[in-house]
């Protein structure tokens, strides 16, 4: 099954998206993440937005590719307009998923893609254990 996950955040906040089932053979990936300023292009906004998708409760600084917590990170320009976002193509989410707003001046849209996966037991273990020890 395919899901929609969309909403708002505050400059700075983080939110919790997902909510660990306590079924570590049941997990999702992220398909696609998408953000945009809140504000109207003509008003004023900063230049950049960004945000990423992690799986702890603890709040990022900033993009860190080398940290198995972080899965997704994506950067809005509004000068010129363009976006860009990366997805760890190889992470099920199994526990929880979490939503951060880098910026600390302005709110951002987001809208993200995720679809359902089950797994056997040794690859929903092999997941979990890739969320706290994989680091390139």
């Amino acid at each position: 099954m395919n899901r929609t996950l969309r909403g708002k955040l505050l400059a700075g906040e983080t939110r919790r998206l997902l909510i660990d089932d306590g079924d570590f053979q049941h997990g999702f990936i992220v398909e696609e993440l998408m953000i945009s300023p809140v504000a109207p292009l003509g008003e004023a906004t900063s230049n950049a937005t960004s945000a990423v998708l992690h799986i702890s409760s603890t709040q990022p600084a900033d993009f860190d590719w080398s940290s198995p917590q972080q899965i997704a990170w994506a950067v809005y320009n509004t000068n010129p307009t363009n976006t860009q976002t990366d997805i760890d193509p190889d992470h099920i989410v199994i526990r929880e998923l979490y939503i951060t707003n880098l910026n600390a001046t302005f709110p951002l849209n987001y809208m993200l893609h995720i679809k359902d996966r089950t797994m056997t037991p040794a690859h929903g273990v092999l997941q979990m254990v890739k969320e706290v020890t994989y680091n390139d």
